[in-house]
């Protein structure tokens, strides 16, 4: 069975928040296109969750589903991605790279929105991703995050179909401890964490893993 590395995608293989930024751009870039609705739902979900009124999950949800259509017209979602590639951790790459050329499968596989992290892949000659669908490619109600448990369910399935299995994770994020946790024969790698992360990581994770 061929091997797997899987890697997160914000914070540790590109050094910044893409959801963050993809709001930036896409308010921006409406704008700009007269797309006044969009600016000021982007500008109402991001008040609401800087006033905790809603989770960081519920404002994702929303804002996937109001701004997705505009963001995937082909020419701008390339341009985001471009962007995008200005903060890959080169670091990092030089971690994931020798896995490469040993014959396993690279895969993306973050909470970030699909539709913009399989272009990132793709950029990057990544063999596989995972990641957050929009509202509208689930049944009603059934909308997730692919974070925790559900990054390692989206990651099990994708495994599957391919006849792989998972041999090392590099994460800068305890919220991929789940992931962590079921590599347990593995390699785990932390990149980049602060101390916070790394007490928690220290304290929740039951197989071995590395700082770098």
């Amino acid at each position: 069975m061929r091997k797997a590395l899987a890697i997160d995608l914000d914070g540790t293989l590109l050094s910044t928040n893409t959801f963050r930024d993809y709001l930036s751009y896409c308010g921006s870039a409406a704008f700009h296109n007269f797309k006044f609705g969009i600016c000021l739902r982007i500008f109402w979900w991001v008040m609401l969750r800087k006033l905790r009124l809603v989770s960081h999950s519920r404002m994702k949800e929303a804002l996937l589903d109001s701004t997705a259509a505009f963001m995937t017209q082909k020419s701008r979602l390339d341009h985001f991605v471009e962007k995008e590639m200005t903060y890959l951790n080169t670091r990092v790459q030089r971690i994931m790279e020798p896995y490469r050329n040993r014959g396993h499968l690279l895969v993306l596989a973050t909470a970030a929105p699909a539709f913009y992290a399989h272009p990132i892949a793709e950029f990057l000659n990544m063999d596989l991703c995972c990641g957050t669908l929009l509202p509208s490619e689930v049944v009603i109600g059934q909308w997730h995050e692919c974070v925790g448990h559900h990054k390692v369910e989206a990651l099990q399935r994708l495994l599957q179909v391919h006849k792989a299995e998972i041999d090392v994770v590099i994460t800068d994020h305890s919220d991929d401890l789940p992931l962590l946790n079921y590599n347990s024969t593995g390699r785990n790698i932390v990149v980049g964490a602060d101390s916070k992360t790394l007490a928690t990581i220290q304290k929740g994770c039951t197989s071995v893993w590395e700082h770098d």
